[in-house]
């Protein structure tokens, strides 16, 4: 079963350079988000849209 949804964070990051500094960090630990797990996913994922977008 699905995790229900416990709070919305709202960020503004570009594609493939999320990192753990200031603002992202700071603002995903007061929400109870792992960190370092979000940068990596979310960069995985957007890197993918970069390399379509600039190609």
């Amino acid at each position: 079963m699905a995790k229900e949804v416990s709070k919305v964070v709202k960020l503004q990051v570009r594609g493939g350079a999320a990192n753990p500094s200031p603002p992202v960090g700071p603002a995903l630990g007061a929400a109870g988000v792992n960190i370092m797990e979000f940068c990596k996913q979310f960069n995985a994922r957007t890197k993918i849209s970069l390399v379509k977008y600039y190609q």
